[in-house]
């Protein structure tokens, strides 16, 4: 199954559930893994194994009431679950060389998070969004949010299997990717390139290095010149990075910049502000490789910007170098 997107390794489906702070919010990790499932299948999509544990949590402890409204997850549950360095771990060995599927794109950055949190090293390549190739092949529509279970419906799939734990939705998720292979095998080799190019760029999108930090800054103008916000290091080699295009307002207070790594090329960086409860700005920044229509629209863009005359820009800033 999925041979052309797996090298022919095993097939792991993963899915998560996460607790989060209900008055405070870390930002090096605003989502706390509380649940990990997942399920192996074989070449037909029969269930082989299956893994399922509980994460007791270090940072929000309590369960946020949607949380436990929407999963079912106890209090009492979490309060005697596992570390997630060891779970974590347990996972790792169970899975070995598998390659991940997930539905939807949300559970791999979480991920990343954690492990980073607790200082582990991540040797998990990005899984395959099961959503993103079912709105390809079915609706010719990669960006297609189609919630599980209605897309089990459309398949019509008898089997009853209960939503929002992370192993009965690994499961569920199991029962759609035949229909997914199938129409895969179907599919032409214009449709196959056009998909091969959207997940290699989803794949360099789930590799960035996404960080949040609080500063002391209270205006979007110190911040911006400040040098501990806007420099980078490569999310590959973290070595410190040059610019080529300084951060500046793309439009909506949304920054962008490109930088370069003599080892990894150019990388394209994404930041944006947001006041915490006392008024201090907390940064939130994404740092990824780039392709050339990348680079070439960011340059574009500041291109553009600079076209605009200073007094006419309306706070939109960029940083001096």
């Amino acid at each position: 199954m999925f041979e052309r997107l797996t090298d022919n390794k095993e097939i792991v489906i993963l899915d998560l559930e996460w607790n989060q702070g209900t008055y405070y919010t870390n930002p090096r990790i605003p989502h706390e893994i509380i649940e990990m499932g997942a399920v192996k299948i074989d070449p037909e999509g029969n269930i082989v194994s299956k893994f399922s544990r509980i994460v007791h949590p270090q940072i929000y402890k309590r369960m946020d009431r949607h949380i436990q409204s929407v999963t079912g997850i106890t209090q009492a549950e979490i309060d005697q679950g596992e570390g997630f360095s060891t779970v974590f771990s347990d996972f790792t060995a169970w899975c070995k060389n598998a390659r991940l599927v997930t539905w939807g794109r949300d559970d791999y950055p979480v991920l990343k998070r954690n492990v980073e949190y607790y200082h582990i090293h991540l040797d998990i390549e990005p899984p395959i969004d099961a959503q993103l190739l079912f709105g390809f092949l079915f609706y010719e529509d990669e960006t297609r949010q189609m919630n599980l279970h209605s897309a089990i419906e459309q398949m019509e799939i008898k089997d009853e299997i209960p939503a929002h734990r992370a192993i009965y939705d690994a499961e569920a998720t199991s029962l759609l990717l035949p229909f997914i292979n199938r129409k895969l095998e179907e599919a032409g080799d214009e449709a196959l390139s056009r998909l091969f190019g959207i997940l290699e760029k989803e794949k360099r999108v789930a590799k960035a290095r996404v960080v949040s930090f609080p500063t002391y800054h209270t205006l979007y103008t110190e911040a911006i010149r400040d040098p501990r916000v806007t420099r980078l290091n490569c999310p590959v080699c973290n070595k410190r990075m040059t610019f080529s295009v300084p951060w500046f307002d793309s439009g909506k207070e949304k920054y962008e910049c490109l930088c370069h790594c003599k080892e990894h090329g150019d990388l394209v960086g994404n930041m944006h502000f947001r006041k915490s409860t006392n008024g201090k700005i907390i940064i939130n920044q994404r740092i990824l490789l780039a392709v050339e229509d990348q680079v070439r629209n960011v340059r574009n863009k500041y291109h553009a910007f600079k076209m605009i005359p200073e007094n006419k820009r309306h706070h939109r800033l960029e940083m001096k170098i």
